[in-house]
């Protein structure tokens, strides 16, 4: 048995001692092959150092395995048989144990819980729905130590976090709750006509869209032979002196959508609106209101990293959320720091 076959839930980190527990009963054997193939992937990204793992030592419904270094224990593997389920603890120091927590994060069985959301935290809309993001694992964050960092800026540059609101497609429930709140947000705008941009948000434009009952077409990002048309489901005349709300996933730079932007007028319609699911807050709004767009967000960058978003849905670490503000106050810097190259994005290169 591998160990990134076990699924987790409870995942608990404190001081030296990461918890968890997986909701199957686990035989000896499968235990022990986990253990071994834990202890491999603990040798190879959190201490190249460590020289084995012992064998069990079994006490009542429980057993424990020594994990050892060259100067003799370095941690414990525990694990508890409960009568529904397997209770595991790892017990490290604690820059290893936050660095396995975020190794088991991967593993999380995700269950969205809005009422627990809505139970733990006292946000607004913006951060009530960050803090669904979080749960269901839509926002990532790598310190490029267990896991590379993510590529932005077409693969110029790295980032210690990703927001994927493709994701939530994944969970019905949460999927209605952020698109019923987008179509309260917007209804009251003057538009005739939603656009989505390829490819990411044509799915969330299409239910937004039908949610509103307005008709929807989608923006090309690039086009595939010179003769094509820049939009899809939509011709130029039904276009005429319509009043356009763009609509996409996230916005970083907007440099793609004051382009789509500019294409629309061309084809005679209006569009004064933009509305976006996730605003990374790194200066397109800005380009958008140079463009005489403005910007609609339902949650941003300011609300993910809200203090009243806890730690039990975020399931952050300390160390991440200083190198995620990090990055954000000054990403130029923040490569240098880490020795990486950082190219500086001109408009006209996205």
């Amino acid at each position: 048995m591998r160990w990134s076959q076990v699924p987790l839930r409870e995942l608990e980190l404190e001081d030296r001692l990461v918890r968890a527990v997986t909701p199957y009963i686990l035989e000896f054997q499968e235990v022990h092959e986990m253990v071994v193939d834990f202890f491999r992937i603990y040798q190879q990204l959190v201490n190249p150092k460590a020289t084995g793992v012992g064998p069990p030592e079994r006490e009542a419904n429980a057993e424990s395995y020594c994990v050892s270094g060259p100067q003799g224990e370095v941690g414990q593997f525990h694990v508890i048989y409960d009568l529904e389920e397997t209770r595991l603890a790892i017990e490290l120091p604690a820059e290893e144990a936050s660095k396995v927590y975020r190794l088991l994060r991967e593993q999380r069985i995700v269950v969205p819980d809005l009422e627990l959301v809505r139970k733990v935290m006292s946000g607004n809309l913006a951060e009530t729905v960050a803090a669904i993001f979080w749960q269901v694992g839509a926002i990532k964050v790598s310190l490029g130590d267990l896991r590379p960092l993510f590529k932005v800026d077409e693969n110029r540059n790295y980032s210690p976090i990703y927001i994927d609101v493709k994701g939530i497609s994944y969970y019905p429930a949460v999927l209605d709750f952020v698109l019923s709140a987008s179509a309260l947000l917007v209804r009251n705008l003057n538009f005739d006509v939603i656009c989505g941009i390829e490819a990411g948000s044509i799915a969330l434009a299409a239910i937004l869209a039908q949610k509103l009952n307005k008709p929807m077409f989608f923006a090309r990002r690039h086009l595939r032979y010179p003769e094509a048309s820049p939009f899809e489901g939509v011709k130029q005349h039904e276009l005429f002196r319509k009043r356009v709300l763009l609509v996409d996933d996230t916005l970083v730079h907007g440099w793609t959508k004051t382009r789509v932007v500019e294409v629309i007028r061309q084809w005679g319609a209006q569009v004064d609106a933009c509305f976006v699911i996730f605003d990374r807050q790194q200066g397109g709004e800005e380009e958008l209101a140079h463009a005489g767009v403005r910007l609609y967000s339902l949650t941003n960058r300011e609300a993910a990293l809200s203090e009243k978003i806890p730690r039990e849905i975020s399931c952050l670490t300390d160390g991440e959320y200083v190198e995620v503000c990090s990055y954000f106050a000054d990403p130029g810097e923040w490569h240098r720091r880490r020795g990486l190259n950082f190219t500086p994005i001109m408009k006209n290169l996205t």
